[in-house]
């Protein structure tokens, strides 16, 4: 084996063990959050855990500012959803068409305000979420009910994503040679 390949096989084992690092990093704070949003929602509020956990997922990154800006999208597209289906069953009722179309003003309006486009899918969901129970139940209270509900498990599982990412900050710094925590702007 001449220098140069065991020098190019050395950068490759390299970046997998970065890569491997970083997943385990992100693994650890996804395992964290998952674990305390089971415990808020779904043992102490006896709720379905499942958008909280959803959140919590989306919300988690590696870096604490992209964390924040993940959970400032989040938040926006959720409440442009939430919106958007509950002004939509108050105008028009419940059908497959205005679903339809709130989930496509739920698109141009969190592509104008948002302006992340990866973002973008949830406030279309968020709309579909809410409208959806009013539809097959026949009932705008259970729109009412899925808003609220949706919109509590969503703002629960971001902010214990965000807290997880500021706490464990630290982790896994030594490889870089730093020890400090950063802070939230």
């Amino acid at each position: 084996m001449s220098f140069h390949s065991a020098q190019k096989q050395g950068y490759r084992l390299m970046l997998l063990a970065q890569r491997r690092l970083s997943g385990l990093r992100y693994a650890v704070r996804v395992l964290i959050s998952g674990m305390i949003v089971w415990f808020i929602l779904g043992v102490l509020a006896h709720a379905d855990p499942l958008w909280g956990l959803i959140s919590a997922v989306v919300v988690t990154d590696l870096k604490v500012q992209s964390a924040m800006n993940n959970f400032v999208s989040r938040m926006l597209n959720t409440l442009i959803g939430c919106g958007i289906g509950l002004g939509f069953l108050k105008l028009f009722g419940a059908s497959a068409w205005v679903v339809l179309l709130a989930m496509a003003l739920a698109i141009i309006v969190s592509a104008d305000l948002v302006k992340v486009p990866i973002s973008w899918r949830i406030a279309p969901i968020t709309a579909a979420i809410v409208m959806t129970p009013a539809y097959l139940s026949h009932s705008a209270h259970a729109g009412l009910a899925a808003a609220l509900q949706r919109t509590g498990e969503v703002v629960i599982g971001s902010a214990v994503a965000v807290l997880v990412s500021v706490a464990t900050s630290g982790l896994f710094r030594w490889r870089q040679g730093r020890t400090a925590r950063p802070t939230l702007p």
